[in-house]
């Protein structure tokens, strides 16, 4: 894969066409060309000069074959014009101001995305002030940089085997945020850094999820650009027919029992393979089902073992802390009280489920004894990989067992040296750590993997898919910071736990004592590490109870104490109601006129918000201007160099010539002179030529062109060390900045 500048190409991603389902991969690159010729500040006259054009303006690196094969297209179609005598090629006017028009509209987009996210801002982090509004947008934009990198990345990786994925990229979303904190030594906390960041892409309007849509889809074309033939093909064609294996946390998302990242991804590649009529078939390991059914037990245990009231319903649903099952049944029960057996037989029958969702079972062969013992020691070194990978959950023998047999079954059923578009299965799975065992284990230089996340694959075929706001905003849900308290201890069992013995045992203690209890985190722990012992879990909630009624006792004879306090109180205020009548009229005008003030003070905020746009917005176009400006200053001292070396050399060269003419005139008259002219007459000859040579030189570079010729000796005084050749272009930058301001004047507040 060629190189790309991916900070440079991230500010201008939205401004590639993206891919969609009536597009194929040449109209991209053309896009991308037109794009690159708008505000090209020099001469192209050939697809050489129109490679580096694109460098410059997107910082990818297509590749030159590429680039010419679309050229001619678009000079074929009349979108590119080319001069007849200088060969220079440029836009059509008309397609010229279509493209303006499209830029602008990107732009404004970006514009309007940014103020309304600080506006919410403002709204639910007043913590955070005004004048650090610019820092938390570069930190977005950090953020999402790092994010579609990785995820470019990754999904280019199954179209391209050989690409290395560094450890880098492969980088969590809560381990992103954490970079950008210390790499910027950023003064917000994680917390109002993560709460901002999910506000912008959880709560994204129509406009924020097309332009986050437009990002997504941009990164995977400029990566798609630099691959190779394979990735053409790719977006240029359907898929083959595949087997999809879905895991155990797939299932668990697409039926609402599961709370992961990747569920909504899930859940829409079962809505877009029907929609699309793909050609895939989503089948499951018979395992998978086994594993399914034993999660899904285990989860319920705690619904079958009591009655459950409405009121303890209530209860675990303030809370939020219990699986996504047991939030189910308890939001069922608030509304009508329903039977545990009742409301979990529906999921005895789970293979019914699935296949009306369109999923089939799989049918396995019989394995070897060589295969099982394989088996047996491929789940071994799982088992060791597992347990020195941080964030784990505690899985089971049955748990490694399920993983390694679907995961070899998938490459079992992949031909040796396969490419993306030759595959014949693939394991979808939010399970990373898994993943990572693939790749680190079986993975071989020349193969792709075939564990795939479902946002990773959902990716993948999105330039096929119809996209509308449903769609990409599920889509973009993926890329938000998951909740901070999923990387703690999980108390989710202790917690349901608790919350059984509570609704068995404990009907007549109070409602807010029972979510104190449950939040508890201290109380959780010491629950937790009793494990079995009911009884003494049992002396744990007593003795916490007991706590909690001697502090409402306390507080009920504080109450007590207030309310006496507070009948005094009445009686004074009885007797002095006459006289706080008279003062009421006055408050209530002292009032309104806090509020007019509130009023100015609020329309002066608002006027200093909309400054404080213009000035970014300045700010961002004196940036621009400047770097163009120094690109071409650069470009003219390479020229004033060029300019000043050969009339200089050509002088020396003449003089040369002259010196050695008087020196050894007869010797040279003799082959370059005729016999009849004479000595005399050659030697004065050569002198006021080299007179005339030198005087031509002389005017030409100090009297008429001394500023390039100035130029050109600083130019040469760098020796071609980029920093000399930096400090010496930086120096023009002042200048360049005077001449934007006298055109553009600073805002004016």
């Amino acid at each position: 894969m060629q190189s790309i500048d991916y900070k440079k190409v991230f500010s201008k991603l939205s401004h590639i066409k993206a891919l969609s389902h009536d597009q194929k991969f040449e109209q991209v690159v053309q896009n991308i060309i037109l794009y690159s010729l708008i505000n090209n500040s020099q001469e192209i006259r050939n697809e050489a000069d129109l490679t580096d054009n694109i460098v410059k303006v997107y910082g990818i690196s297509i590749r030159t074959h590429i680039v010419q094969s679309n050229l001619d297209r678009l000079l074929d179609n009349g979108d590119i014009i080319k001069d007849s005598i200088t060969k220079a090629i440029a836009l059509q006017p008309q397609t010229a101001e279509r493209i303006k028009k499209r830029i602008t509209d990107t732009n404004v987009l970006e514009i309007k995305v940014k103020r309304k996210w600080l506006y919410e801002v403002a709204q639910f982090l007043p913590e955070i002030k005004a004048d650090n509004y610019e820092i938390l947008w570069k930190h977005l934009t950090d953020y999402l940089f790092n994010v579609l990198e990785q995820h470019g990345v990754e999904t280019l990786n199954l179209l391209n085997p050989s690409l290395k994925v560094s450890d880098e990229v492969q980088m969590s979303l809560t381990s992103i945020l954490d970079k950008i904190i210390k790499e910027n030594e950023s003064e917000f906390s994680k917390e109002n850094l993560t709460d901002a960041i999910n506000q912008f892409i959880l709560k994204a309007d129509e406009e924020r999820t097309s332009y986050l849509s437009q990002l997504v889809d941009a990164t995977f074309t400029s990566f798609a650009l630099t691959s190779d033939s394979d990735t053409v093909n790719f977006l240029n064609n359907r898929f083959q027919n595949l087997l999809l294996f879905l895991d155990t946390n797939f299932i668990f998302g697409i039926l609402d029992l599961h709370k992961n990242n990747e569920d909504a991804s899930a859940r829409e590649i079962l809505t877009e393979i029907k929609k699309n009529n793909f050609p895939f078939q989503l089948t499951f390991h018979p395992e998978t089902l086994a594993e399914f059914k034993r999660a899904f037990d285990s989860k319920a245990l705690f619904i079958r073992a009591t009655k459950w009231s409405r009121e303890t319903s209530r209860l675990a649903l303030a809370v939020d802390g219990l699986s996504p099952l047991e939030e189910l049944f308890h939001k069922e029960n608030v509304e009508n009280h329903i039977d545990p057996d009742v409301f979990l037989d529906k999921y005895d029958h789970v293979d019914l489920i699935v296949k009306d969702l369109g999923l089939t079972e799989y049918t396995v062969g019989k394995n070897s004894v060589y295969d099982s013992v394989e088996v047996e020691e491929d789940i071994e070194k799982y088992k060791t990989f597992y347990e020195f990978n941080k964030n784990r959950k505690p899985k089971t023998y049955q748990g490694f067992k399920h993983d390694i047999e679907v995961l070899r079954e998938v490459r079992r059923l992949n031909p040796k040296k396969t490419k993306f578009l030759e595959s014949k299965a693939f394991f979808l799975s939010s399970d990373y750590i898994l993943s990572k065992f693939e790749r680190e284990n079986y993975k071989r230089r020349w193969e792709i993997n075939f564990i795939i996340s479902p946002s990773t694959f959902l990716q993948l075929i999105r330039p096929f898919v119809q996209n509308d706001y449903v769609t990409n905003k599920k889509f973009i849900d993926t890329f938000s910071i998951p909740d901070l308290r999923t990387f703690e201890i999980d108390y989710t069992g202790t917690r349901s736990k608790t919350l059984q013995i509570l609704n068995d045992s404990y009907h007549d203690t109070s409602f807010q004592t029972k979510v104190a209890i449950l939040r508890d985190q201290v109380l959780l722990e010491k629950f937790e590490k009793l494990n079995t012992n009911q009884l003494a879990q049992i002396e744990l909630i007593e003795n916490r109870i007991a706590v909690e009624n001697q502090l409402l006792s306390q507080q009920k004879q504080s109450a007590e104490r207030e309310i006496e306090i507070i009948s005094q109180e009445l009686a004074f205020v009885n007797d002095s109601s006459q006289r706080l009548k008279e003062k009421s009229n006055e408050e209530i005008n002292s009032l309104k006129a806090e509020v007019e003030t509130l009023k100015v003070a609020w329309k002066k905020e608002q006027d200093e918000k909309a400054y404080l746009a213009r000035v970014l917005e300045w700010t961002n176009r004196k940036t621009e201007y400047c770097d163009e400006r120094l690109a071409d200053i650069r470009k003219q001292f390479v020229s004033d160099f060029k300019y000043s070396v050969v009339p200089i050399t050509m002088l020396f060269i003449v003089t040369f010539l002259v010196f050695i003419h008087s020196k050894y005139a007869e010797k040279a008259k003799k082959f370059l002179v005729p016999t009849y002219i004479s000595h005399r007459t050659y030697f004065w000859s050569v002198i006021i030529l080299g007179l005339l040579v030198a005087i031509e030189v002389v005017r030409r570079t100090y009297i008429t062109k001394k500023e390039r010729v100035a130029n050109g000796i600083s130019w040469a005084s760098t020796l071609g060390y980029s920093k000399r050749k930096y400090k010496l272009i930086e120096s023009k930058r002042e200048d360049v900045e005077t001449e934007f301001i006298g055109k553009n004047p600073y805002p004016v507040a």
